[in-house]
C-alpha cells in the first residue's frame, strides 16, 4: 500500500514543538512535586516481589509462545490418525492384498485387507481408489452395487476389506501387473494429489485386464468377496 506523506508548515511545526515543550516542562514540574521527600524514602517499604522471581531479572519478559510451531491441521501432518473428511489416515491405515481363494483355483480374485493402527476409529467412506501400475495408469472400476448402507466404522487395531477382481477375461488378453497404487482414503478418482501408498500383488504379480473391478469397503470379508462371484 503506498503512503502519501504531507509536508507540515513552519507555524504549524513552531506550534508543535512550543506544545511539545511545554508539556514536557508541565511533567517535570508534576514528578518533582510528586516525588517523595527525604523522610518519605527513608520509611518506605519496597514493594513484594512475585513468588517465582529472580533477583536481576528484568520484569515483563516475554513467556515462549504457545504458537511458535504451526498447528497441523488433520491429515495433512504425519502420525495423525485421522485423514481427510475423518477418512482412515495412511499413515495409520496398513493395507494387504491376498487371495480371495487358492490361486490354483481362480487367480483373478484377491482381498484387500485394511487394519486400523491408530489410536482412534476412523472412516472407509468409499472404496479403494485403485490405479494400475502397467504404463497406462487405468483406474480400477467399482462394483457399484457393493456400496454399504453405512460407511464402515473402523476401530483401533480392527480390520476392513474389499474384494478385486484382477480381470474377466483370460491371462493372455491381461497384463502382468506387480503393485497397484493405492490412492488416500476417501479420495475420489477424480482427485490427483499424488499421495498414496503402492501395494505389492502377491505372487510376482497378477493378470489384470481393463475389465477389473473392486467392491466398496466392507466390514466383512464374506461382503467384499461376494461381488467376485456374481458377475
Amino acid at each position: 500500500m503506498m503512503h502519501t506523506y504531507r509536508h507540515r508548515t513552519t507555524a504549524a511545526r513552531t506550534r508543535t514543538l512550543a506544545f511539545l515543550s511545554l508539556t514536557a516542562a508541565a511533567l517535570l514540574a508534576t514528578t518533582t512535586a510528586c516525588g517523595p521527600g527525604a523522610d518519605d524514602k527513608a520509611g518506605a517499604t519496597a514493594p513484594p516481589k512475585p513468588a517465582g522471581s529472580t533477583p536481576g531479572a528484568a520484569s515483563g519478559a516475554p513467556s515462549p509462545s504457545a504458537s511458535s510451531s504451526p498447528v497441523p491441521r488433520p491429515g495433512e501432518a504425519e502420525g495423525e490418525p485421522v485423514g481427510k473428511n475423518n477418512n482412515c489416515s495412511d499413515e495409520y491405515a496398513h493395507v494387504s492384498v491376498e487371495w480371495a481363494v487358492p490361486p490354483a483355483k481362480d487367480d483373478s480374485k484377491l482381498l484387500l485387507t485394511v487394519v486400523n493402527t491408530g489410536p482412534r476409529a476412523c472412516l472407509l467412506t468409499t472404496y479403494p481408489v485403485l490405479r494400475i501400475k502397467d504404463g497406462h495408469g487405468r483406474l480400477v472400476a467399482v462394483f457399484e452395487n457393493s456400496r454399504p448402507q453405512t460407511p464402515v466404522v473402523l476401530g483401533p487395531g480392527k480390520e476392513a476389506y474389499a474384494g478385486l477382481l484382477a480381470r474377466q477375461g483370460s491371462k493372455t488378453a491381461g497384463t502382468l501387473t506387480t503393485d497397484l497404487a493405492l490412492a488416500p482414503h476417501g479420495q475420489s478418482p477424480e482427485e490427483n494429489t499424488g499421495e498414496g501408498t503402492l501395494l505389492q500383488l502377491p505372487s510376482g504379480g497378477v493378470y489384470m485386464d481393463g475389465k477389473a473391478r473392486v467392491t466398496y469397503w466392507q466390514s466383512t470379508s464374506e461382503n467384499a468377496a461376494s461381488p467376485l462371484f456374481t458377475r
